[in-house]
């Protein structure tokens, strides 16, 4: 019988109301794991906690209020905590002339505020794995060589910020035996991706698990798309 990749340890997702948060919570769950299930809306929240056993935490994470709810939620939820996947995102358009500032400042919230506040709250609980991983959904459309384009301007910088954190918090964490990665799972086939992506939501959450599983021993502070190294 092949042995659960996950199997006593808890883990945390944000934006598991639906598309690849959803199904990663469930593939958690099937192996093994014991999951914090969080949504931006409660009955999100707690639906998706229904249906896999786990515990439901809510909070808008584009604002403070959202922010400071569910990191006080996720805090009390459990202890000790093996694996926190930073999923939520949003995907936000304009250029130079026409990208609004507060749709800026919610792309920055959801990829980079939400998920500092959410490990630093979870710092206690991430050290008392005594191996634990920080997955960061991150994007091509971050990276500086290839990604930065014309358009799509709020979310290409807030990924590209979101990278940035996986590198400084790998950096600053690697004492305490807690990974720190960015990642691209492809172009998934999500509300977000849109039906034509080329990558099923199934295949996704296999390149999340693997970046995932491990705890403190393999590689931190890097940049994967899919389940491969890729530039910054």
């Amino acid at each position: 019988m092949r042995a659960l990749r996950f199997a006593g340890q808890t883990a945390l997702v944000t934006g598991c109301g639906r598309g690849l948060g959803h199904a990663t919570v469930h593939r958690l769950v099937a192996e093994g794991a014991s999951v914090v299930c969080h949504a931006r809306a409660e009955a999100d929240a707690r639906r998706v906690a229904g249906e896999v056993g786990g515990i439901p935490v809510w909070g808008d994470l584009a604002t403070d209020d959202g922010i400071a709810h569910a990191t006080e939620a996720a805090a009390a939820a459990t202890p000790v905590l093996h694996v926190l996947v930073h999923n939520a995102g949003v995907r936000l358009h304009g250029g130079v002339a026409d990208a609004e500032p507060a749709d800026l400042r919610r792309s920055l919230a959801v990829h980079v505020e939400a998920p500092l506040a959410l490990t630093r709250a979870l710092l206690p609980a991430l050290r008392a794995a005594r191996g634990a991983s920080v997955v960061i959904l991150s994007s091509q459309l971050g990276e500086f060589e290839t990604g930065l384009g014309p358009d799509r301007l709020p979310y290409r910088i807030s990924k590209a910020a979101a990278s940035a954190l996986a590198r400084c918090a790998a950096l600053d964490l690697e004492g305490d035996a807690i990974r720190v990665n960015a990642l691209h799972p492809g172009w998934v086939q999500t509300d977000m991706g849109g039906p034509q992506a080329a990558l099923p939501v199934a295949v996704a959450v296999e390149h999340v698990l693997a970046l995932a599983a491990g705890g403190g021993d393999g590689p931190t502070g890097r940049f994967f798309f899919e389940e491969h190294e890729a530039g910054w």
